[in-house]
Parts: C-alpha cells; sequence; structure tokens
C-alpha cells in the first residue's frame, strides 16, 4: 500500500473514533441530566399576588411567551406574572432621539 492510502485510512479511522467519543459523551451528559432532574411533581403557586396590571395581555401573546420559556428553560417551571415593560411607551421617542444624535457630526 502507497502512503496515502494509509494516511487516508487513519484519518477515516480517527474520524469514525472521534464520532463514537462524542456519540458516548452526549449519551453520557444526557443520561447525567436526567439523574439530576427531580421527578415532575405539581407545586402549589406560590403565595403572593402579582401586582395589577393596567393592561390587558392578549392571550395569543401570552401562549407565545409561555412557549418561548418552555423551548428555553426545558425543566420544569412556573410563569408566576406577565407585565409589560414600562419603558416600552417612550421606546419610539427614543429611537428618534437616537437617529437624530446619530445623524449629526462631532466636530
Amino acid at each position: 500500500m502507497n502512503f496515502q492510502t494509509v494516511g487516508t485510512l487513519l484519518l477515516l479511522g480517527a474520524l469514525v473514533y472521534l464520532w463514537l467519543t462524542v456519540n458516548r459523551l452526549s449519551q453520557a451528559v444526557r443520561l447525567l441530566e436526567q439523574r439530576a432532574l427531580p421527578p415532575a411533581t405539581a407545586r402549589p403557586a406560590p403565595a403572593f399576588a402579582a401586582p395589577p396590571v393596567e393592561e390587558v395581555i392578549d392571550a395569543g401573546i401570552l401562549a407565545a411567551i409561555a412557549a418561548a420559556v418552555a423551548v428555553v428553560v426545558r425543566h420544569p417551571h412556573h410563569i408566576i406574572a406577565v407585565q409589560p415593560d414600562a419603558g416600552a411607551q417612550h421606546a419610539w421617542s427614543a429611537e428618534g432621539r437616537r437617529e437624530i444624535y446619530h445623524s449629526h457630526r462631532v466636530r
């Protein structure tokens, strides 16, 4: 066999070994994560109440927020309160101000 064939076989063997090692490590991590998670049990809601919200948040927006939290957290969780951002009403004026400041040249 020539050197190129031997080199190619060694490279393929190393890649297969690397793939198997990564696969085994990912299985071990998944197993450790499953052991670390406590069994999902229903917990009572906290005793405190959320502060009153002046505007009603649409049910579709609440569903989107809950879905995003479920995708990101991936552990048992409870959403206690969803409140609109108090500073959001000034966002358009702040953006306009930023554009004006950005358009000026510094001398």
